[in-house]
């Protein structure tokens, strides 16, 4: 059996199994980041079995068309990280104009300044102290620490961001009992704002198209407002025509997991609800939303509803940051192992440097 023969075997084993394992979740629990990883390893393996079996027809045009692939694909990684940083930095600024510079609209452009020291102004200040014998070389393990800590983020973002682009793309074949919508915050107390009334929208379209159905507005009453936020999306939604009978109310939840917990109640209290729930929420927010339904083991899907770019890419940032926080022992493990092996491998390397001079 020839080397070109073997590569196709396991090229083929890779592709279909990431994709069985990718449809896999997809079918039977897709909250969770292994989706998006599983997502991309599919992509992967399809495309590398292509380039092969192309290769296998006609060599030199594949040649030339994988020359312009690997082109294509150095240029963008060249291209991303200066595309990423300039859309964190200006949709920054401009969602602190818009919307003021409280703390929670400072995360994009945070990590845009961020990105630029990591890549830009650590290299050069390290680069101008190495011939500090001693701080040169901590500068130098303190940017590996930071590499390792990036890298993990990077990875954890990209799979994040992913899973929850593929959680919003509808299953056709499903229908639901009910429709869960999210609250958020009252403008002047009392009236819905533009952000909550697009979920409401959401939510009113996803019932529309599930005959039968019941709302489940769910939101309580903030220290600011003057009723809870379920009522105005109860009444809301009534300016939209749909009947009261249609809409059942949570006036209880203070937070995202009290939305889900509460909600999952009313819908378990329901004997007329079966089958599986739909959560509609800011496209942004559904993917933590459904790993909370997950560990709260309620049943249900995602839906989102459109935000503007400048303002979801930070709130994208924010609810990577709350997922960490809530996965925060197993990435601080994670990260314990990779630098304890770094370490390990940098003071090594230290000690041969200073022996062998």
């Amino acid at each position: 059996m020839g080397i070109t023969t073997i590569l196709y075997i396991v090229l083929i084993v890779f592709a279909a199994a990431s994709n069985a394992w990718f449809w896999y979740l997809r079918t039977h629990e897709e909250r969770t980041l292994r989706l998006g990883l599983a997502f991309m390893c599919s992509v992967l393996g399809v495309l590398a079995l292509v380039e092969c079996l192309l290769a296998s027809v006609d060599a030199d045009a594949t040649y030339e068309a994988a020359l312009l692939l690997a082109a294509a694909c150095a240029t963008a990684l060249l291209v991303f990280p200066v595309l990423l940083v300039t859309v964190l930095i200006l949709s920054g600024v401009r969602l602190i104009r818009r919307e003021g510079a409280r703390p929670a609209n400072l995360l994009s452009l945070c990590l845009g300044i961020l990105l630029v020291a990591y890549v830009l102004v650590w290299p050069w200040a390290s680069e101008q102290l190495t011939g500090l014998p001693f701080l040169g070389r901590l500068l130098a393990f303190l940017f590996g620490i930071a590499s390792i800590v990036i890298g993990v983020a990077t990875v954890a973002f990209t799979c994040f961001t992913v899973t929850g682009l593929i959680v919003q793309v509808p299953h056709r074949r499903r229908t639901y009992s009910r429709i869960v919508v999210l609250g958020a915050g009252l403008a002047d107390g009392r009236k819905v704002t533009p952000l909550l009334a697009g979920r409401v929208d959401a939510g009113i379209a996803a019932w529309r198209k599930n005959p039968g159905s019941l709302l489940v507005m769910s939101g309580g009453q903030g220290p600011d407002e003057e009723v809870p936020e379920a009522c105005a999306m109860r009444d809301y939604a009534m300016s939209q025509g749909v009947p009261a009978v249609a809409i059942l109310t949570e006036e209880a939840s203070r937070n995202t997991e009290e939305n889900i917990a509460n909600s999952a109640a009313i819908v378990g209290r329901d004997a007329a609800s079966a089958g599986r729930a739909l959560v509609v929420t800011d496209d942004y927010h559904v993917l933590r939303a459904l790993l909370l339904a997950r560990n709260l083991g309620f049943a249900c899907d995602g839906c989102g509803s459109h935000v503007r770019l400048y303002f979801s890419l930070n709130a994208l940032v924010r609810e990577w940051v709350a997922y960490a926080v809530l996965r925060k022992q197993k990435y601080l493990r994670l990260l314990a192992w990779l630098c304890g092996i770094y370490t390990v491998g940098w003071v090594l390397l230290t000690l041969i440097n200073v022996i062998s001079a």
